[in-house]
């Protein structure tokens, strides 16, 4: 049992993980090009001009990469039976969640570079004022993810007794 799941089970009692994850890191993929295109750049500078300054460029260039890998690497999601959670940082960890029963709308868009590699974003619209969009981007099997998401914030509403009305 890991520690996040004692943390769940210490503060909510009868809540369990129904899914973990995080984004692909697919969506660095034209940083990483950009990246190495700029790194090989520098190289074929520096072998032809005789400068080495010129491989600080690709350095920088391959330390930003590496620097988007961690923050897309650091980010994860947690579904749980009564609520999901999205935690992401380096240093400063920010965590945002929302309660099942507060959410109005699952979408689900699955863009074709995404869907080639079996990815897709899923966004969430809550009635709660601090998160009222909440977004899962590039994760994979993301329709039954959604699909699980829409049983449970039924069964969700169902106990806790909550019914979404709109007034316009």
């Amino acid at each position: 049992m890991s520690v996040q799941q004692n943390r769940l089970d210490l503060y909510n009692t009868g809540e369990q993980i129904v899914w973990k994850g995080r984004s692909s890191q697919l969506l660095n993929s034209g940083i990483y090009t950009l990246a190495l295109l700029l790194a090989a750049a520098s190289v074929w500078a520096a072998l032809h001009f005789h400068h080495n300054y010129y491989l600080l460029a690709g350095l920088a260039a391959l330390l930003y990469a590496a620097y988007r890998y961690l923050v897309i690497r650091s980010a994860t999601y947690t579904l749980t039976n009564q609520r999901i959670i999205r935690r992401w940082g380096l240093l400063n960890r920010t965590t945002f969640e929302i309660e099942l029963y507060r959410v109005k709308d699952v979408h689900l868009y699955e863009p074709l570079q995404l869907r080639i590699f079996g990815l897709g974003n899923i966004s969430l619209i809550s009635s709660q004022r601090s998160t009222q969009i909440f977004e899962l981007t590039a994760v994979r099997q993301a329709a039954d993810i959604r699909e699980q998401l829409r049983h449970l914030v039924e069964k969700r509403r169902n106990e806790k007794g909550v019914g979404e009305y709109d007034t316009n």
